[in-house]
């Protein structure tokens, strides 16, 4: 039997996990031995907890440090013999043993860290298959690249860069970031959010309590025209902020665990707001729904945001207060032409990826089938 591994990184639960999640239920499905690990907590649980908590409260409180770090760090060219010593000194030798142990023969990466590690020790281990599978629409110089088997890349630009950079065209996939199956299935005509409003907003981003969420509800002002539904995941004060507001066009959700009630959410929305995360917007890509940007976090976000802007995959909402929130939605849902040139891009995107299944992509590395370039490309 095929042994599997699949590397996010830290226990937060961000696009990394997500993507691992997804991969490890198509796998699960066709009944592969296949096993979620972070290297951080498995080699440092406590130290890993505490980071965890450092890194929140650092893009919370010092977003501008953080931001010029992680471009000093992890933004600019990729190079063949740079070096990133320290995580060496911190997670090689950990990663050595854990694959001496698992003796994986495929391991799929949703995060840079364990790739860069597996492109060093990728020569011990000859026979071990690696895959990088891209939760953002940009790859950062610590990904591995010259001893990786295959990547899963995001969007058209990206394949364009890893080739750039050297990599065998034949060894990219442009699957799109990955998002779970039940996102892929066509909702059943339910209850609808609100009836008697113009369009239905979902409103997410505020689960880790980080970010501008609590600044965005403040600023609705919603006289019917609009309901909104808000996601507060694991947040309870601003679950309890937002059902304290009493008001009948916000309403607080709480943390939803089934991916089934998720896409029923999605199906039932006239867009989103949210922040540019990497999964979040695949998934309404997935889904057709209009995106709308109030906030990015530094670093990953930001870079996310970016690129989303210039595809017109994302409508990012100005916080000034000449035009209100609530007025710049109902611009764009009473826009024709906006509503159109908005499904263009969306539709030149997802003409863009492998019209393959992810499901057939993994069977085909797994099963060693040649042949698993891009339709449309």
């Amino acid at each position: 039997m095929t042994k599997i591994l699949i590397f996010p990184f830290l226990s937060i639960s961000t696009g990394h996990h997500h993507v691992a999640d997804s991969l490890q239920a198509e796998l699960l499905l066709k009944s592969h031995h296949c096993e979620k690990i972070d290297i951080f907590s498995h080699a440092y649980r406590r130290l890993e907890k505490a980071s965890s908590a450092a890194y929140l409260s650092w893009i919370q409180y010092f977003p501008k440090v953080y931001s010029s770090v992680y471009h000093l760090l992890a933004c600019g060219r990729h190079e063949t013999a740079k070096r990133h010593l320290l995580y060496e000194l911190i997670f090689l030798k950990g990663m050595q043993q854990l694959i001496a142990e698992k003796k994986p023969d495929i391991v799929f990466c949703t995060h840079a860290l364990p790739s860069y590690l597996l492109n060093r020790l990728k020569g011990q281990f000859p026979d071990m298959k690696v895959v990088n599978v891209y939760t953002d629409f940009f790859v950062n110089r610590i990904w591995g690249r010259e001893k990786i088997d295959y990547h899963f890349a995001p969007i058209k630009d990206i394949k364009d860069q890893l080739i750039a950079e050297g990599v065998d065209e034949e060894k990219i996939i442009l699957t799109g970031i990955p998002v779970h199956r039940s996102y892929k299935t066509e909702t059943k005509p339910g209850q609808p959010g609100d009836k008697k409003a113009l369009c239905n907003i979902l409103i997410t981003g505020g689960s880790m309590g980080v970010g501008g969420i609590f600044k965005l509800v403040r600023e609705l002002s919603p006289n019917g025209d609009v309901a909104y539904q808000i996601l507060c995941g694991k947040n309870r004060k601003l679950y309890r902020y937002v059902h304290d507001l009493n008001n009948p066009y916000i309403k607080a959700l709480p943390y939803i665990e089934s991916k089934a009630e998720m896409n029923r959410l999605y199906g039932e929305a006239s867009g989103i707001i949210t922040k540019p995360g990497g999964v979040t917007i695949s998934e309404c890509i997935e889904k057709q729904l209009p995106v709308f940007i109030y906030h990015a976090l530094p670093g990953q976000e930001e870079m996310n945001l970016d690129i989303l802007k210039k595809k017109n995959l994302v409508i990012e909402l100005s916080q000034q207060k000449q035009q209100p929130i609530e007025q710049q939605l109902l611009s764009f849902f009473r826009s024709e032409e906006d509503i159109r040139r908005y499904q263009m891009s969306v539709s030149q995107y997802l003409c863009e990826k492998s019209d393959r299944d992810i499901s057939d992509i993994l069977d085909g590395i797994i099963h060693n089938r040649v042949g698993l370039g891009n339709a449309h490309v």
